[in-house]
């Protein structure tokens, strides 16, 4: 009789319950004709199909209690363990099994931005062309998909360009100054001792930098003002130069990029969106959840409502609290219908009780409403499996394949020992994390405002971006407001610095004081040309050293001061990527935690002031960075060293000017009036005697 009642009992029950009732689905014994079955589980040697499966349950459900950790895709923590022994192997020169760990570590979590840029990294420094061929497109798409990744990049690269500019403009204000010091020394002490003669004073330049150097406008705040005086005094492709380099450092420190403006949330280990991405991929902690809570508990705003509660429903689901996981789920749905999030939520909790065809239900409801999603036909099939309709399974498979969902082969020792089929909780979208970014983003300072760097780049009491605007401003003022920007600079015989005021006019050209009153005082033509012919060769001869001394101290500023602009712009160029590498380049360690130089502690800094960068990222001289950037140093100093002889013949020749003999033209003593206008050329061509 206990044996008949045994038997018949859950027949009796779910013919009670009803067939969409049932706690665990069950397959049924129920016979088909030929026509109701399936071609596909048809065989000539298959003594089976769905209508002979055995009466057993088609999901295996602890009976004693209900998990207390479901099932996961992957494991981050294990991938953080993995990545983290990637980097001792490569910090103990062990770079085959640094290759190795970093790729365990990325086939559990394939879209994590910091270990597939690590891996490139790593491929770069040891010449692993696959590795780094094989990287390049999945870090580009992860850049693409990803606004945390694409935040945690703006960073490093908005502050390696920063250095990188400031290094170039330096050289490049350093080599203009120097190259013009007589034009700088002639122009200001025309300004200080109002001499009729305009004499030089060498020393006088030296006023400038020491005055702008006592307001301490900062590293970028200096090159502004010293950007002023050198932009009225050039000319041509060197000016276009000048003001490009300066404009392109106002870009940079422009506050509003939008890019810029939502970095800042993405990189802080505190904010609220670090809070979010963490409780949808880490383990289910107890702590977040009471963080999430707590967030949730003051939010009045409906999305951000809509984005804690699915961050909160997942760290639930993975503890086990699928009831309050669904609460939360439905509270999101209510607000957002089409949320893909809280709807996989809901069928994955359905899932773990076992309800197959439930589940099942939901997954279609939620690929027709996001059907370019691939996580729900994966999802999908793992209900299929356990039901062991392997085809459906498979087919299952194929499509989210198709639509570009690949999960990784991890799964953990307790979802093995469990019996589970694991399944997807995805997270936010990108959408919902870049209104999360935008949302908290009020809260920062702008990007460029960057904390350790302030009276490194800029002065304090100001913005950067107007450190660097309002001299621009006032230099392109200056320009327009100067009227003789065509004037001729030099003397037309010694090259010497002159201006409208202090020149001396004979047949159209324009002479230095010296040049002028030696014409005024000769009285026969082959005398004056033989006197003006041994000042200029004098005169050319020191222009020629001083211009092959500035080319040996600085590389490149020979040939900005001889006019060979291209050769001049690309030795300045490989100097100042020479000096960026050496100096911060080492800085930038794509595997750093979030290492940021501008947003470092002020004891946390090689020093505080003069140089505000990382000192735990300092590996060395043998680093990469560090030996490229010597090498790039080297090898510009070497290049100098032999300029000698390029940067002689490419000197422009030194003309002899000598009146013409027909020539009977009075030599004026007296300044050239306000109103003449320059010449167009410097000197007529019969005047010039070559020397």
């Amino acid at each position: 009789m206990v044996i008949f009642v045994s038997l018949c009992l859950p027949g009796i029950l779910w013919a009670q319950s009803g067939p969409h009732s049932a706690p665990l689905d069950t397959l049924q014994s129920i016979p088909l004709t030929s026509a109701e079955i399936d071609p596909r589980y048809q065989g000539s040697n298959l003594d089976s199909s769905r209508k002979k499966l055995p009466d057993v349950q088609a999901t295996v459900v602890p009976k004693t209690r209900q998990p207390k950790r479901p099932p996961r895709l992957k494991h981050p923590l294990s991938g953080q363990w993995f990545f983290q022994e990637a980097r001792v192997a490569a910090a103990l020169d062990n770079p085959t099994l640094a290759k190795e760990n970093v790729k365990q570590a990325l086939a559990i979590d394939p879209e994590n931005h910091r270990f597939q840029w690590w891996q490139a990294n790593q491929a770069l420094q040891t010449l692993d062309t696959p590795t780094l061929l094989s990287a390049l497109p999945q870090i580009i798409h992860t850049l693409l998909v990803s606004p945390i990744a694409r935040g945690h990049l703006a960073v490093p690269v908005h502050q390696a360009t920063i250095l990188l500019v400031a290094w170039f403009w330096t050289l490049l204000v350093v080599a203009i100054y120097l190259g013009w010091w007589n034009n700088i020394a002639h122009d200001l002490g025309a300004m200080i001792f109002k001499e009729r003669t305009h004499r030089l004073h060498m020393w006088v330049p030296l006023l400038i930098p020491l005055g702008f150097a006592a307001l301490r406008p900062g590293w970028l705040g200096f090159l502004a003002l010293m950007s002023v005086p050198l932009l009225i005094q050039t000319r041509g492709k060197l000016r276009g130069l000048l003001a490009g380099t300066w404009i392109f450092a106002i870009v940079l420190a422009f506050p509003a990029w939008p890019i810029l403006h939502l970095a800042p949330p993405a990189i802080d280990p505190n904010s609220e969106v670090t809070l979010l991405a963490d409780a949808c991929q880490l383990e289910a902690s107890g702590t977040t959840s009471d963080r999430l809570r707590k967030e949730l508990e003051t939010a009045q705003n409906a999305d951000r409502q809509g984005r804690l509660r699915v961050a909160l429903g997942i760290q639930e689901a993975r503890r086990g609290r699928f009831n309050t996981s669904d609460k939360l789920f439905k509270k999101v749905l209510q607000h957002d219908p089409d949320n893909f999030a809280a709807l996989m939520g809901l069928a994955n909790n359905t899932y773990y009780r076992g309800h197959l065809d439930q589940a099942l239900s939901r997954y279609k409801q939620t690929q027709a409403v996001h059907p370019k999603q691939g996580q729900a036909s994966y999802n999908m099939a793992q209900v299929y499996f356990k039901k062991l309709f392997i085809p459906e399974a498979t087919a299952a498979l194929e499509q989210s394949r198709d639509l570009g969902f690949y999960a990784p082969t991890h799964m953990d020792k307790h979802t093995r020992n469990q019996g589970y089929s694991p399944v997807v909780y995805p997270g936010l979208s990108n959408k919902n994390l870049l209104q999360a970014c935008a949302f908290e983003a009020e809260n920062y300072p702008p990007l460029v405002t960057l904390t350790s760097w302030q009276n490194f780049l800029g002065s304090p009491p100001l913005p950067l971006f107007l450190v660097l605007l309002v001299p621009l401003l006032l230099a392109l003022v200056l320009v327009m407001w100067w009227s003789h920007q065509k004037d001729p600079r030099e003397c037309a015989n010694c090259g010497l610095a002159i201006c409208r005021d202090c020149c001396r006019i004979r047949d159209a050209a324009w002479l230095c004081p010296t040049c002028g009153e030696t014409a005024a005082r000769s009285r026969s033509d082959v005398v004056l040309a033989t006197l003006l012919k041994n000042r200029s060769r004098d005169e050319g001869m020191k222009n020629s050293l001083r211009v092959v001394r500035l080319g040996r101290c600085i590389p490149g500023a020979g040939h900005l001061t001889s006019a060979r602009f291209t050769a001049g712009w690309l030795r300045l160029s490989i100097a100042a990527w020479g000096c960026f590498l050496v100096s911060a380049g080492w800085i930038f360690d794509s595997g750093a935690q979030w290492k940021s130089p501008g947003m470092i502690l002020s004891p946390e800094a090689l020093d505080p002031l003069w140089m505000p960068l990382p000192r735990d990222l300092w590996a060395g001289w043998l680093t990469l960075p560090v030996i490229i950037g010597a090498g790039f140093l080297l090898t510009i100093i070497i290049v100098a060293l032999f300029d000698e002889q390029n940067l002689r013949q490419g000197i422009p020749e030194r003309f002899s000017w000598a009146p013409s003999p027909s020539s009977n033209s009075e030599t004026k003593s007296s300044p050239a009036p306000a109103s003449l206008e320059p010449p167009p050329g410097l000197v007529p061509e019969p005047s010039l005697r070559k020397l």
